[in-house]
Formats: structure tokens, sequence, C-alpha cells
């Protein structure tokens, strides 16, 4: 899956209205590819069965007004066909290009390494588990009155991995800091490099029965 436009608010507004009606690089070893394919990207478990992304739900709604923040645990298990590279993992809040403040990774990369030797599944990792709250970042605009502990605030966090990020992603460019590496690029090898992205949305809403504060 080749990378979108990421959130900006319109489609932050748009995801709201959903949820109502409803839900520096780290140096990288280089593998052998195979010439002239696309480099297959690590693909995210969304729910095989055995396992789902941590939470499972892509809307999840944030009790507003709590004196306790609220907070929640992301994670997601990543599918990796070469069993040698390191993937990198990078998560974002209410991520816009326009916007200087969301677009650097949120705690940097994650560097996921192969697993070790004797792995019952070698090509199964996991990505490190990111504790979200959302009263600590400023709600997509135009929703919650700019307060995220009001009801109707809206935070889109996305989990971005690659075998590859360009590594001259930087402010300015336009998407900086998601962009995958291509031949085109200084620093990357003749290949094109591809990401996959997993998108939760966090819609505040008024405390219920449902959905409590902490």
């Amino acid at each position: 899956m080749r990378l979108a436009r990421a959130a900006a608010p319109a489609l932050a507004a748009a995801l709201l209205a959903g949820a109502l009606l409803s839900g520096c690089p780290l140096p990288q070893p280089l593998p052998d590819y195979p010439e002239g394919q696309p480099v297959t990207p690590p693909r995210i478990v969304v729910d095989d069965g055995t396992r789902q992304v941590t939470p499972s739900d892509t809307v999840v709604r944030v009790p507003a007004g709590c004196a306790t923040p609220p907070a929640y645990d992301l994670s997601a298990h990543l599918r990796v066909a070469n069993t040698s590279e390191v993937v990198i993992g990078r998560t974002f809040v209410n991520y816009d290009p326009a916007d200087t403040s969301t677009v650097s990774p949120v705690g940097g990369d994650d560097r996921i390494d192969p697993p070790g030797e004797g792995s019952a599944d070698p090509t199964l990792r996991q990505t490190r588990t990111f504790t979200f709250r959302p009263y600590d970042f400023a709600p997509a605009a135009g929703t919650g009155g700019g307060d995220p502990r009001n009801a109707g605030a809206v935070h889109v966090v996305e989990l971005v991995v690659s075998n590859f990020f360009d590594p001259t992603a930087v402010l300015g460019s336009p998407l900086p800091f998601r962009t995958p590496c291509n031949p085109s690029v200084d620093g990357c090898p003749d290949l094109v490099f591809e990401v996959q992205l997993h998108r939760w949305v966090f819609v505040t809403v008024a405390e219920s029965a449902a959905v409590q504060c902490p």
C-alpha cells in the first residue's frame, strides 16, 4: 500500500462525522532485494484471527473532562518477509504537513530488529507500545473547541512502517518523515520502497456507562 496524503483538518472532520455515525533515521543494513522489483513493505497485522492491533477498534471513544487523564496502549504485530532486515516504525498524532508541530514522529524512530535465532516465527515482529494520552495533544483543527478534554475533540494517530525511509525527508518536503526511499533520492539504493500505515481515530465523548473516566 502506497502512502496517501495523511490526515489534515478536512480529513479529521470527515473522520469525526464517521465516528459519530458509527468508528534522524537510524542506520539500517541493506539485505539482498530482488533486482528491478519494488521492495515489499512490512505488513501490519490488523487481525489474522490470532493477533490484532491494539486497540482493535478503529474508532476509540475517550471520556470527556476526566480528573485522571485517560491513556491507551497502542501496538501492532508486523509480518516481514525478509528476516534479516531492520524495520522502522514511526507514530504521528494529527499529522498535517502544513503544521510543523505535527510532522515529527512522536517518540522518534521505533527500530524493530529481526527476531533472534530460534524464533518460532521469524517473519513475525512487534512494535513497541506507544501510550497515547489524548489530553496531552491539541485536537485536530475545528474539533472540541481546541480543548482535548471537550466532547467532540478528535485525534488521529497513525502508525507508519517501512523498510527504508527517505533520509533527506525534512521540514518543507511534501511528506516530511513519512516518505519512503526511491532511486531519485540521494542516499537511497536504486530500489523503490513503500510504507504501510494503520490509523486509529480517538473521539472525545460525554462520559457514560459505556465510556467512563479512569
